[in-house]
């Protein structure tokens, strides 16, 4: 293979892994941190931490590609498998490698962590293998694998889960399942052909698109409890609130063009408010130390 063969191979294999979505699950557990008792950890648990979430987390983005392999010859035709940069057993193999690493990472840090991290990876891989057509239910399985790190930083600190870090889970949660039912409308032709029971498919861009609003909005609706029940400072509100003004005016967009190209726009900002969500969380928390 030529070195631009070697290149572009590279950099198909770390595409695959969706960094941004790996970095967004190791601050995901820095909040968990911040929102345990002891709030802190040292530089080497921290830096566990951080190749234990990247790495379950690439992990399950490559074998999902493997799993979709089919299906994205129609929604995404220029990843790297449908291409033939990375062929399918190759993608099974770098999934397990990441996988390994990762669950290193976390044998190292406890056995708690260990188990907890374990559990999540195995939830992540039973939906790419076998519940992603099963529709909702397979949207609320990606959800629980989307809050985990937030359970899992809290875990790393205390040895325990934090019953603070709960209501954060549970608007990521909110949040996330919105997303992950807008994201089938993108689908929606490939998931024919797979056999995906979305909400999209099953009951058309319109319902799914006034479903995963609803979603934002609850999680809108309830952004206030964490301050509130005094889990975060004053500093948290001006922040969750821009992240807020994004969720709605994701949802009013697309029930208002509930169209693919629609839909591909918001499911993408709603990453952007979600990260903004997450630094809300981060701050609010610090300054609350």
């Amino acid at each position: 293979m030529s070195d631009r063969g070697v290149g572009s191979k590279v950099r198909a294999l770390v595409k695959m892994t969706r960094p941004p979505n790996g970095v967004l699950m190791f601050i995901a557990v820095v909040v968990g941190v911040i929102f345990s008792d002891r709030k802190m950890i040292d530089p080497t648990t921290l830096l566990l931490a951080f190749i234990t979430a990247y790495g379950l987390n690439s992990s399950s983005m490559v074998i999902n590609d493997y799993f979709d392999k089919e299906v994205d010859k129609i929604n995404h035709p220029n990843r790297p498998i449908p291409l033939g940069i990375v062929k399918p057993q190759e993608a099974v193999t770098y999934s397990f490698s990441l996988a390994i690493l990762g669950l290193a990472a976390a044998y190292l840090t406890s056995i708690q962590a260990l188990l907890f991290a374990s559990f999540a990876y195995a939830v992540s891989f039973a939906y790419n293998a076998y519940m992603k057509k099963r529709g909702i239910l397979g949207n609320v399985m990606v959800s629980v694998d989307v809050v985990a790190p937030f359970i899992y930083g809290s875990i790393i600190a205390d040895g325990v889960i934090n019953p603070r870090i709960l209501s954060f889970a549970f608007l990521a949660f909110l949040a996330n399942t919105g997303r992950e039912v807008i994201k089938g409308m993108v689908d929606v032709e490939g998931d024919a052909v797979r056999g995906v029971d979305t909400i999209a498919r099953k009951h058309g861009l319109r319902k799914a698109a006034f479903l995963g609003s609803g979603m934002y909005l609850a999680a809108v609706t309830l952004s206030p409890l964490p301050y509130l029940l005094g889990y975060v400072s004053l500093a948290y509100l001006p922040i969750v609130l821009l992240a807020d003004i994004g969720f709605i005016y994701s949802a009013a967009s697309i029930t208002t063009k509930p169209n693919k190209e629609n839909a591909k726009r918001q499911k993408n900002h709603t990453l952007i408010w979600m990260l903004i969500a997450l630094i809300a969380f981060i701050l609010g928390g610090a300054a609350r130390i």
